[in-house]
C-alpha cells in the first residue's frame, strides 16, 4: 500500500519538473495552451469506526444445543421468544429494540442486552423452538453483581434413537397410517376425525433399551388414539388434513442416582433437558404463584402436527390416553397413597388433598419429608407444559400401578389428556414459611486447592433421586463464586463436576461448620439435608489450575476490501459478545468494551474456541485460540467506504 503512495508521489514530483520546464501554462512560442496535469489522487479507506456500538448495562447470551450437549448446527434455524412481562426491555447488541431477525439465529448462538439494570435486578423467561426439534424454555437472571450472564438450552429432536452412553431420551415421528398395523387402515375427514378400519384404536410405544440404561434408567410411553378422534388446532378449529404424531420419551436416571460413584457424574442427563429446569415457578392459583422444586417420575413430550405445521392443540369431546412407565427406583417427596378405582378421579383429588397429606392445592406440596421410594397406589401428581408461554400447570392426579409382569423394573401410571404438550410426573415441593434462604436463594464462594478464589472452569451440580440442577461456568459471572435460585426443598448432594469427574474436596458453611469430603482420597459430594445450609458458605475444591494464563482478546471491525484502496484502514475495536468453548462445550461469556482477557488453565489438553458476534447483526463468528499469554484479535469483517483523496506527502528518493 505504502509503495503505490510513493509512486504517485514520484508522479507528481515528475510533472512538476515538466511543467516548470514548459512555463506558466499559458501561451508558448506556438501560441497553445497548456493545461496543467490532473492532481494526483488516492484510495482512501475509512476506518469502519461507524459500525462501533455502545455499551450498555448489562448482557446475557444464550447457547442452544441438542441433547448430547452439542451446539446446533448452522442449518439449523432456532427462534427465541420472550414471555416475560418485561420483554420489551430486552435489546439486541446494537442496543436498539429488538426486531424479529433478532429471535432467529442459526449455529445456536443468540445474545442480547439491557439498558439499565435496577436494584431488584431483571429476570427474563423464554422459549426456544428450532426445525425438527422439541421446543423448550427457560429463565435468565441479570442482576448488577452478575451483569452478563449465559444459559444453555438443550432440545430434543424428533426422531432421536438414543446412541450408547447418551442420555435415556428417545423420539419418533410417525404418520398415523404406519401405527396402524397390519389389517388395520386409517382415514381423516375435518369433519369426521379419525376413521379406523379393523381397530378401535392405535398406539405409539416407546421404551427404553434395557441394554443402553444398564444401571442408568429404565421406563417408556405409549400413546393411544381412539376411532373417531378430532383434532382441534389451539383456535379449536378442525385440522383439514392428517397429522403425523410425534412422541419423545426422557427417562429420569434414578437408577443412575443410586448406582453412580460420587467421585463422576454424566455429563448429558436427560433432566438437562427438562423444560424450564426442575428449580422453578409454578402457578397455585390465578393470583398466586410458589417457587420451588420438581422431583420427576420421567416426562414426555407429544406432538401432532400436519403437512402445514398446523399444531393439534385439543380434541373435540374427548381426550388420548397416555401410559407411563416409571423406574422402580424413583423418589416420593410427598407421599400419598389411594387404594380406590384408579379411574375415579374426583375420589383420588380428594385422597391427594386431605390433611395431613401435606398436598396443599393444585399438586403443591407443603412438607419436608425424608423422600420415599415409590411404591404401588402412590398417588402421582401430573403436569402438563405450555410451550408457547414456557410454564407449567397442574392437571390431575394419577396413581401407580404394578406392572403386569413381577420382574419388570417399572410400575405404571396411565392418564387421559385433552390437549398435547409435554406431560410430566413430578412432585413440587414448596415449604411454606422456609425462611434459611432469602427470597429462596442462596450465594457462596469457590475456593481451588491452593485457597485461591476458584479460576477453573467447572460446574456446580445438585442432584437427588428424580432431580438435577446443574449450574454451569457459563452461568457465572465470576468463577470464584455460585448463586442457587429455587433451592429443592428436599436432601441432595452437591458436586463440582469437571469433564464428569467430581472434584469438590469440601465446604465450611456460614457458621464455620467445616464438612470434609475425601474418603480414602476419593472426592464425593455433600450431603445437604437442606441445601440453605451453604448459603454465605465455602466450598473447596482439589484442584488449582497448574498455572492460570491470562491471554487478551480483541473484537474488532476490519474493512474487508481494504486491498481495493491505497491507504487501509486501521481496525477500530468494539463492544461485544463472546462466547467461550473449552473442548467443544459452552464455559464462558463475556461482554467488553473493548481489549478483555480470559483465563485459559495451563497444562489443559482441551482445545479453546471463541464464538463472537458482530453486534450489528446477527453474524457469528467462530476462532480457535491458542492457550497462551499472547494477544488476539477477533476480527469482525465489514465494507467501508473508500474515496478518492489528494496524494499528500513528498515521497522519497
Amino acid at each position: 500500500m505504502g509503495n503505490k503512495q510513493f509512486k504517485l508521489t514520484k508522479l507528481a514530483l515528475a510533472l512538476g519538473v515538466t511543467v516548470s520546464l514548459a512555463g506558466c501554462f499559458s501561451d508558448n512560442d506556438n501560441n497553445v495552451d497548456i493545461k496543467p496535469p490532473p492532481e494526483p489522487t488516492q484510495k482512501v479507506v475509512t476506518p469502519p469506526t461507524d459500525q462501533v456500538v455502545e455499551k450498555q448495562a448489562g448482557s446475557f447470551s444464550i447457547v442452544v444445543t441438542d441433547s448430547q450437549g452439542k451446539p446446533l448446527s448452522d442449518e439449523v434455524s432456532a427462534s427465541i421468544n420472550f414471555t416475560s412481562n418485561n420483554a420489551a426491555s430486552v435489546l439486541n447488541t446494537a442496543g436498539a429494540t429488538l426486531t424479529d431477525e433478532d429471535k432467529v439465529a442459526t449455529g445456536g448462538s443468540f445474545a442480547f442486552t439491557v439498558e439499565t439494570i435496577p436494584a431488584a435486578g431483571l429476570s427474563f423467561d423464554f422459549v426456544i423452538t428450532a426445525d425438527g426439534f422439541l421446543s423448550n424454555s427457560g429463565t435468565v437472571e441479570i442482576t448488577t453483581d452478575a451483569a452478563d450472564v449465559a444459559d444453555q438450552i438443550r432440545l430434543t429432536a424428533r426422531t432421536l434413537e438414543q446412541a450408547d452412553g447418551a442420555a435415556p431420551i428417545i423420539a419418533t415421528t410417525s404418520t398415523l397410517a404406519e401405527l396402524a398395523g397390519d389389517g388395520v387402515t386409517t382415514s381423516y375427514t375435518a369433519d369426521g376425525g379419525l376413521a379406523l378400519n379393523g381397530a378401535d384404536s392405535i398406539t405409539l410405544s416407546k421404551d427404553l433399551d434395557a441394554a443402553k440404561n444398564t444401571n442408568k434408567a429404565a421406563g417408556g410411553v405409549s400413546v393411544t388414539l381412539d376411532n373417531g378422534t378430532k383434532f382441534l388446532d389451539k383456535d379449536n378449529q378442525p385440522l383439514q388434513s392428517v397429522p403425523t404424531l410425534t412422541v419423545a420419551y426422557f427417562g429420569n436416571e434414578a437408577t443412575r442416582s443410586t448406582s453412580e460413584a460420587d467421585s463422576v457424574a454424566t455429563q448429558d442427563s436427560s433432566l438437562d433437558a427438562f423444560p424450564g429446569g426442575l428449580g422453578l415457578t409454578v402457578a397455585e392459583n390465578d393470583t398466586t404463584n410458589r417457587e420451588g422444586s420438581f422431583a420427576t417420575g420421567g416426562f414426555v413430550a407429544i406432538e401432532l402436527v400436519d403437512e402445514n405445521n398446523n399444531k393439534v392443540d385439543n380434541f373435540d369431546g374427548g381426550s388420548i390416553k397416555v401410559a407411563m412407565k416409571i423406574d422402580k427406583n424413583t423418589s416420593n417427596t410427598c407421599p400419598m397413597t389411594f387404594t380406590g378405582d384408579p379411574s375415579d378421579a374426583a375420589a383420588i383429588k380428594a385422597a391427594a388433598e386431605a390433611d395431613g397429606t401435606g398436598m396443599f392445592k393444585n399438586g403443591v406440596c407443603t412438607k419436608s419429608v425424608a423422600p420415599e421410594k415409590i411404591e404401588v397406589n402412590d398417588i402421582f401428581p401430573v403436569w402438563s407444559y405450555d410451550e408457547d408461554a414456557g410454564k407449567w400447570s397442574f392437571e390431575s392426579y394419577g396413581v401407580v400401578q404394578a406392572d403386569a409382569d413381577a420382574n419388570a423394573t417399572t410400575h405404571n401410571v396411565a392418564v387421559s389428556v385433552n390437549h398435547l404438550s409435554y406431560w410430566n410426573l413430578d412432585f413440587f415441593t414448596y415449604i411454606i414459611g422456609a425462611d434459611k434462604c432469602d427470597n429462596r436463594r442462596l450465594s457462596f464462594d469457590i475456593k481451588d486447592s491452593n485457597g485461591n478464589d476458584s479460576q477453573v472452569y467447572a460446574d456446580v451440580l445438585v442432584e437427588a433421586n428424580s432431580y438435577r440442577l446443574l449450574i454451569g461456568a457459563y452461568n457465572r459471572t465470576n468463577l470464584a463464586k455460585g448463586t442457587f435460585r429455587n433451592p429443592p426443598s428436599f436432601p441432595v448432594k452437591l458436586k463440582m463436576m469437571k469433564d464428569g469427574v467430581n472434584i469438590l474436596d469440601g465446604a465450611t458453611l456460614a457458621d464455620g461448620t467445616t464438612l470434609d469430603l475425601n474418603d480414602n482420597g476419593t472426592a464425593s459430594g455433600v450431603q445437604f439435608t437442606d441445601l440453605c445450609d451453604l448459603d454465605g458458605g465455602t466450598l473447596q475444591l482439589t484442584t488449582a489450575p497448574a498455572s492460570n494464563i491470562v491471554k487478551p482478546l480483541t473484537p474488532q471491525f476490519v474493512c474487508s476490501n481494504n486491498d481495493a484502496g491505497d491507504i487501509p484502514a486501521t481496525p477500530v475495536s468494539t463492544p461485544t459478545i463472546a462466547q467461550l468453548f473449552r473442548g467443544g462445550r459452552f464455559v464462558k461469556t463475556f461482554y467488553p468494551s473493548g481489549q478483555f482477557e480470559v483465563t485459559l488453565e495451563g497444562g489443559d489438553s482441551a482445545a479453546y474456541t471463541v464464538r463472537y458476534k458482530n453486534p450489528n447483526n446477527n453474524t457469528w463468528f467462530t476462532q480457535a485460540i491458542e492457550a497462551n499469554t499472547t494477544a488476539a484479535t477477533l476480527d469482525i469483517p465489514v465494507t467501508c467506504t473508500i474515496t478518492e483523496q489528494p496524494v499528500t506527502g513528498t515521497g522519497g528518493n
